[in-house]
């Protein structure tokens, strides 16, 4: 076969390579790094921190045990990306959503409460629409309450201190009466709410019946939607709105 005669074998090959990617029969490769991100992803959704190892994520993963010290320096460096992949994506769509409400009704000053305090709760409600497992957010949080020097990787802490302050600052605008200090201490005591409802709601829901069928227990849900509605009409009372007022409505 000639040179040019294996050229041209070559550039067909890569060309056939090219629609089947295109048109979905091969996928590209994904990176090491990423496969293995994946699988801590699930594995810590499912099971916790701790009750994963370096091992489990790299059989997961379908790589060598060293690729984690060499990605990511260990265990620990693995957990601090989960970490990132986490929370920034939530503080991300609380600062997203609250430019669009801003927008909706046209200035700050002239932002409802209730839209504010939407803004910040529904990516703690439904984490999901953000690209994250409400599994994954609770264990997350059940860890920092259990070791409450950990420490948080730089950027989300970064990311997550812009969305207090962005909020704080939204609030001041509509409760000048209240200090920074108390709004972010009301903003806390909301968002913990929303991590006990999501922890221990249905339990509760189910043991408020009189009801003991364990048919009936098992296939209750939380409405989340319902459960966001109730967290704000809560927090509304906590911030001093007017729950029931048209300029909170």
């Amino acid at each position: 076969m000639s040179i040019n005669e294996k050229s041209g074998v070559r550039s067909y090959d890569r060309l056939i390579l090219t629609i089947a990617v295109t048109i979905g029969y091969c996928q590209p490769r994904v990176s090491t790094r990423e496969q293995i991100l994946e699988a801590a992803w699930e594995l810590y959704s499912d099971r916790g921190f701790e009750d994963v190892s370096v091992r489990d994520v790299t059989t997961a993963a379908g790589v060598n045990l060293a690729s984690v010290s060499y990605h990511f320096g260990g265990k620990e460096g693995l957990m601090q990306e989960t970490v990132k992949r986490c929370m920034n994506p939530i503080n991300s769509y609380r600062i997203q959503l609250l430019e669009q409400a801003i927008a909706k009704y046209g200035g700050a000053e002239k932002l409802p409460l209730r839209s504010i305090l939407e803004a910040f709760m529904r990516p703690l409600v439904m984490p999901e629409e953000c690209g994250v497992q409400s599994g994954l957010m609770l264990r997350l949080v059940a860890r920092y309450l259990i070791e409450s020097d950990y420490a948080i990787p730089s950027v989300s802490r970064d990311l997550y201190t812009e969305a207090f302050q962005i909020f704080v600052k939204t609030l001041l605008v509509r409760l000048p009466h209240l200090t920074p200090e108390t709004l972010v201490k009301h903003i806390v005591f909301a968002s913990g709410s929303v991590v006990y409802y999501h922890g221990l709601g249905k339990l509760a829901l189910q043991l408020s019946r009189s009801s003991s069928s364990d048919d009936e227990l098992n296939t209750d849900e939380v409405d989340r939607e319902q459960m966001l509605s109730d967290v704000i009409e809560f927090a509304m009372h906590g911030f001093g709105g007017d729950t029931h007022g048209a300029v909170d409505a």
